[in-house]
């Protein structure tokens, strides 16, 4: 299921590229550093952070 979900928004990005939602849900795909933000956003995102080293391991 989640292989099928990954070929579906690959096609959605390829089909569609400059459509205003397939850039939004490609910048949601590509997770990068908060550039602004309050902290609750700062917590998320360390809290993911953590998530991913810990399942790296």
């Amino acid at each position: 299921m989640k292989d099928t979900i990954k070929e579906f928004f690959k096609k959605i990005l390829e089909e569609k590229r400059n459509k205003l939602s397939t850039k939004a849900l490609e910048r949601a795909s590509n997770i990068s550093k908060p550039r602004a933000g309050t902290p609750h956003d700062w917590e998320d995102y360390e809290n993911y952070l953590e998530e991913l080293r810990k399942k790296n391991k």
